[in-house]
């Protein structure tokens, strides 16, 4: 048996490396499927084809596009393919349909507009999105930034479609003649950031281009919806509306009525008044306003949606009215008069049990709800959006005579939570998932719709989880809303105790936001290791009763520190101090870290330990993936790895003893996920270009499932990934 020895000094590694290898990693066809949740996300617009019946397409913040199979009734994820550098683009700032041609889809895509962020680009795709060519664009947008839920600010010229209209987060409406390959900025448009594109569908004809179209504006001041009769040559102010609002969404109906919701700010939060605005056919404005918001009440109006077969029938929905809660109104007379829906709706929510838990018993339409859709072939079915996931009925004009309206959750297959820590324990549930905004679940299955295992409440987020590897029923996890900051569970996550005491602070002294950070549990769970973001490492021994300051805890500059426990010997945790590129040890719970090893790589990713083994060191690097097998072994670049972003440890291929790699990384030139089945020494690749699924915060084997793997994506909830042939 080998003892642990503590190093008394720090020492400097030697680096060892093992020959490079020189042909390419051998691949293994694997199945990936997501591990249902049940929604979770912000579906912030809605598109239905105007000419083809049922063709229906969704789009995220952060989740990437998706498509309604109405066979199966379920959401078919279309940004999978998505690679590391393009991860932003499952940020969807808007979506298009050729109205001419139903297998083209187009998707404005970056999520962010800072320094950092890489730019945006336009995705096109002539098979509905089954595959996609990415054309990067001389602008940035902002598909999770305020004004992500307007629009649609992407229009394509249903007479002429090699024409499309883009407005952009802050850089003006830009305009391309040739599908979107090359665009020019439209600079007699006033606009900074347009808001929507809208086609007059009354002018022009087929094969030649439309002459009048309109553009909204996110307008703090300003007029906030032009119109152009030349195709975008110029353009001039709509007389007679507000000044200062932003046109949110905008719709015709059949008879040539155009309908305008409007609000003070581009949302989806912050809004504190609007409007609902109609223009008669002959060009006269008039409002139309469901219900007026006022200073006991602010909010504003946001979703919109029409009946193309029946003219003055209209379906609009507030904005950030949060106290009664928002509204949804229909008009069967031009807004002449309404009816709200919030009373006569009733809400299923089916087999997303987490739903029932999140709405804690609450009545309503829901909230954000931006995106409102009607099906131009059937006005009864209708389809809206909220920060959660959707809703949809097939009886939305059962309102019209005061009787129930019935609502269904319609998310399936739209998993679009954010899971930002995964644990596959020894025992009990198959994989634990930390998630931001609805809390995360103990799976005991993951190729089901959970019933049970939500981490409650599921109105919080969770940064991190950690189970005991001796005593897997005892599971930590940090929350950022819970008053505590964490839980503790003694019998494998059937129930939770919040910590007694808390060591964290949310706020620091230059006002910056703490999150609840990382929670390490040591391997018989009798010692708690937390380091809430932006605070020095504490120790518990109690359960949480009661916390100390860590000794020797490293500063780690601005990047975030993760405490990890030893797998083998109670009370054993280490820390990565990746801005120095250290290594630090504590051997009494958690009370004192000393330096153990310096010199490794700076700004590597999150350390892990083999599992069932003492003191068994993996660290992914941008520099590669670094091995140290035990305390007589120093570590080892292994150099075929040329970059390693996120590893895990899944059970141990047949007749073989050491637990399988996963990788996330660069292997021999390739970025891909890989699976080591002998210590890291070769590597065969378990992706495809079709299966990437963009920014991964972590991986993790199944320690009782040879091959299993689960991800952690960005935005796309859980993937489970598991060998095609077994």
């Amino acid at each position: 048996m080998r003892f642990w020895r503590p190093f008394a000094v720090a020492v400097t590694l030697a680096l060892a490396s093992t020959p490079a290898i020189v042909r390419a990693a051998p691949a293994q066809s694997y199945i990936w499927t997501s591990a249902p949740f049940g929604g979770g996300g912000f579906v912030d617009g809605l598109v239905f084809h105007p000419r083809e019946k049922g063709l229906l397409y969704a789009r995220t913040d952060v989740g990437g596009c998706y498509r309604w199979d109405a066979a199966s009734r379920t959401w078919i994820a279309l940004n999978d393919s998505l690679g590391r550098g393009d991860d932003q683009l499952a940020g969807a700032l808007s979506l298009a349909l050729d109205a001419g041609d139903p297998e083209r889809v187009y998707v404005a895509a970056g999520e962010y507009t800072g320094d950092w962020a890489r730019g945006g680009a336009l995705l096109r795709s002539k098979d509905r999105g089954a595959s996609w060519e990415i054309i990067d664009l001389p602008f940035k947008l902002g598909g999770n930034q305020d004004g992500r839920s307007t629009g649609e600010r992407l229009a394509v010229d249903p007479n002429q479609g090699a024409i499309l209209f883009l407005g952009s987060s802050r850089d003006g409406l830009w305009r391309s003649a040739d599908r979107g390959k090359t665009w020019k900025r439209v600079g007699a448009l006033p606009v900074a950031s347009p808001s929507l594109v809208l086609f007059d569908p009354r002018n022009g004809e087929a094969g030649k281009p439309t002459t009048t179209l309109y553009a909204g504006a996110v307008s703090p001041t300003g007029p906030s919806l032009y119109v152009s009769h030349d195709g975008g040559a110029s353009w001039a102010a709509e007389p007679g509306l507000p000044q200062g609002l932003t046109a949110h969404h905008a719709a015709f109906d059949s008879a040539g009525g155009l309908y305008v919701t409007f609000s003070d700010g581009p949302g989806p939060n912050g809004v504190k008044t609007g409007a609902v605005w109609k223009r008669d056919p002959a060009g006269g404005w008039s409002e139309i306003t469901p219900a007026k918001p006022d200073a006991t009440t602010p909010f504003g109006y946001a979703g919109l949606g029409v009946d193309a077969q029946h003219p003055g029938v209209v379906t609009v929905a507030t904005l950030d009215r949060w106290h009664p809660g928002d509204e949804v109104f229909r008009s069967t007379d031009g807004g002449a008069h309404w009816t709200a829906l919030g009373p006569l709706s009733r809400h299923e929510v089916g087999e997303a049990a987490w739903l029932a838990a999140y709405q804690q018993g609450r009545q309503g339409m829901g909230h954000w709800i931006d995106a409102l859709a009607v099906d131009p072939f059937d006005a009864d079915d209708a389809v809206y959006g909220t920060g959660y996931g959707l809703w949809r009925t097939t009886e939305l004009s059962h309102a019209d005579t005061g009787a129930p309206v019935e609502w269904r959750f319609a998310d399936k297959g739209l998993e679009e939570t954010v899971p930002l820590d995964l644990v596959s324990p020894s025992q009990g549930p198959h994989l634990l998932a930390a998630m931001g905004d609805v809390g995360g679940l103990a799976y005991d299955d993951t190729s089901a719709e959970p019933k049970d295992g939500f981490f409650l409440p599921v109105t919080e987020t969770n940064q991190s989880v950690s189970v005991a590897a001796l005593n897997p029923q005892r599971i930590a996890r940090t929350a950022d809303q819970a008053p505590s900051g964490g839980y503790l569970s003694l019998d494998g996550g059937q129930s939770w105790t919040p910590f007694a005491a808390t060591p964290r602070v949310t706020k620091g002294a230059d006002g910056r936001y703490h999150n609840a950070g990382h929670i390490a549990l040591s391997a018989k769970g009798g010692f708690m290791v937390w380091a809430p973001e932006h605070q020095d490492g504490y120790a518990s021994r109690d359960g949480g009763r009661s916390w100390t300051a860590s000794a020797g805890w490293p500063d780690g500059g601005d990047k975030p520190l993760v405490p990890v426990a030893d797998p083998t010997v109670e009370g054993v945790f280490y820390v990565s101090d990746p801005s120095r590129g250290e290594l630090h040890v504590s051997v009494d719970g958690g009370a004192h870290f000393q330096l153990l090893a310096k010199g490794l790589p700076q700004w590597a990713g999150t350390l892990r330990l083999a599992p069932g083994r003492m003191r068994d060191l993996w660290l992914p690097t941008p520099q590669g993936l670094f091995h140290s097998a035990d305390p007589d072994h120093p570590f080892k670049n292994l150099k075929q790895v040329n970059e390693a972003y996120q590893l895990g440890f899944g059970m141990a291929a047949p007749g073989h003893d050491y637990p399988a790699v996963y990788l996330w990384g660069r292997v021999l030139g390739v970025v891909g996920l890989f699976r080591s089945d002998d210590e890291g020494e070769t590597w065969t690749r378990i992706n495809d270009a079709a299966h990437q699924f963009g920014w991964l915060s972590g991986l993790t084997g199944d320690p009782r499932i040879y091959g299993r793997v689960y991800l952690a994506t960005g935005g796309r909830g859980v993937m489970v990934g598991e060998p095609a042939a077994r």
